[in-house]
């Protein structure tokens, strides 16, 4: 059997990550720009960005999910299950696409994500945003540097 070839998905997962710059930058102008106390428009701008964010993080585990192993995972939880199976490797198949401690800090813009959507936009709290917003930078290099990782064993696969 030939090897697989990933070009495509490397080159959506290489999308995704140009999108959460953006994102990122977009914080960065919102944090700075922010009035004192934060209006609701600001809040909810939050909320959005972080949703992205999150967002876009999902869509690259969904692909790697669905091109690499060969399903994603099903049920009401599977949000979860998803972020848990990119720290595992999938034996035989490739190794974990992040590693345990980027699923931990992961998990926290996955349960805002989960809140954005299930509360009203003026329940929001502007230092639980703010704290996440701050942290954006760093988890999207993480998650750049540990993909990174992932694209180089697809590329050797070829």
């Amino acid at each position: 059997m030939p090897p697989k070839n990933f070009t495509g998905l490397r080159a959506d997962v290489q999308r995704e990550l140009r999108n959460l710059e953006r994102l990122t930058d977009e914080a960065q102008q919102l944090t700075t720009d922010v009035s004192e106390p934060p209006t609701f428009r600001e809040i909810r701008a939050a909320g959005s960005i972080l949703h992205d964010f999150y967002t876009a993080i999902e869509r690259i585990f969904q692909r790697i999910a669905f091109e690499v192993d060969g399903s994603l995972p099903g049920g009401p939880d599977w949000h979860v299950h998803l972020l848990l199976r990119m720290a595992s490797p999938v034996e035989g198949i490739r190794p974990p696409a992040v590693s345990e401690q980027l699923m931990e800090i992961l998990g926290e813009y996955l349960r805002f994500r989960h809140l954005f959507r299930h509360v009203y936009g003026f329940e929001l709290q502007w230092k639980r945003c703010s704290d996440l917003l701050s942290g954006l930078p760093l988890v999207r290099e993480q998650l750049r540097r540990e993909l990174g990782a992932l694209d180089r064993f697809l590329e050797s696969l070829a």
